[in-house]
């Protein structure tokens, strides 16, 4: 702890010598025998989350080392309610160190846990590898055996993963905001096609990994699943001049929310009007996704863009929805009932 309190002190960092000077149980001993037992302490402080940084070549004698103070207290806890987010209030300039205590009970920690194994799972070993330092923290406070996560409880894993390769690329070409090109294989037509887009963020939704970018050919924002990326490539020319900026008003947690599959894909998105029959838990989920019509309680609209999807999804309500307009996809929707009945009946016995 005491050479924990002299890095925080220092903000350029400090010289092994200076520790030497400084750190009460380095004051005495054979210089190499002190270095040993610093870098034993280093060691030690970086496996429990502590980002030590070494700044300059090892071994010099003007080598420094480093703690930054944002990368060893916890940020200011802000609550999320009803209205938003709360922020906290700074209470004078020392920062972190003004923070009064902050009591969790053993269910919350344990959420904690969770949370931070699910991260984990999610297969980005940047996040990972933050989840499991910022538990770490919080060891040295409670101990580990408050902070287990609940056995049985994973992430499932994705049907088709993403290639680790391009959850790296993309992270990379998002920090340096560059341009990227790939192959892609779009369900709604069946075919690949070459893509050029300005990536705007990475999210896991459903049990995919999912690039949403701007797709300047088709001037909107799109999502593209990762495990249907091939070929990619990131743009190399002017490597340390950005190629594009994110809009201000762009939000990756609303871009991130699951679409139906009906709703996905290029096409222009066709308004099918739907009467449900009855109120139950499936109906009421599935009128969620539409828009009600005021002057018809029982009836929704949907923006459709792929109708084969959508109308199969409206016959597994088994009847409680049923499509009335326009009269192309009501024809569809009629032809649809009349295979899927011409599969399932059997012929009648004499």
């Amino acid at each position: 702890m005491d050479l924990v309190a002299v890095l925080l002190s220092r903000h350029y960092g400090v010289t092994f010598e200076e520790l030497r000077a400084e750190v009460p149980g380095y004051f005495e001993g054979a210089p190499e025998s002190v270095r040993r037992a610093f870098e034993r302490d280093k060691d030690e402080l970086r496996a429990l989350g502590v980002a030590i940084e070494t700044v300059g070549s090892l071994g010099d004698a003007d080598t420094r080392y480093r703690l930054r103070p944002g990368d060893f207290y916890l940020p200011y806890l802000m609550l999320a309610g009803e209205r938003g987010l709360t922020v906290p209030k700074r209470l004078d300039a020392e920062g972190y160190r003004a923070l009064a205590e902050r009591e969790f009970s053993r269910d919350e920690l344990g959420l904690l846990a969770d949370g931070a194994r699910r991260a984990a799972d999610c297969g980005d070993p940047i996040l990972a590898s933050d989840a499991q330092h910022a538990l770490a923290k919080l060891f040295l406070d409670v101990g580990t055996d408050a902070l287990q996560a609940t056995p049985g409880v994973a992430v499932a894993a994705p049907r088709a993963a993403a290639d680790p390769a391009h959850l790296r690329l993309l992270g990379d070409a998002l920090s340096r905001r560059k341009q990227v090109t790939f192959t892609y294989h779009g369900i709604e037509r069946d075919e690949a096609e070459r893509r050029t887009v300005l990536p705007y963020g990475l999210s896991y939704t459903g049990g995919h990994w999912y690039l949403h970018a701007h797709d300047p050919v088709r001037g909107a924002i799109r999502r593209f699943r990762l495990n249907r990326i091939r070929e990619l490539e990131i743009n190399t020319q002017a490597p340390r001049t950005k190629d594009y900026e994110i809009p201000p008003d762009f939000s990756l947690a609303a871009a991130a929310e699951p679409v139906p599959a009906w709703a996905l894909g290029d096409d222009p998105p066709v308004s099918v009007r739907v009467r449900f029959a009855n109120d139950n838990g499936i109906t009421r989920t599935a009128r969620a996704l539409g828009h009600a019509d005021a002057d018809a309680p029982h009836a929704v609209t949907f923006d459709v863009r792929r109708r084969e999807v959508f109308l199969r999804w409206v016959l597994g309500m088994a009847g409680d929805a049923v499509p009335v307009a326009p009269p192309d996809v009501v024809r569809e929707w009629e032809t649809l009932v009349q295979r899927t009945l011409a599969v399932h009946m059997t012929p009648e016995a004499p």
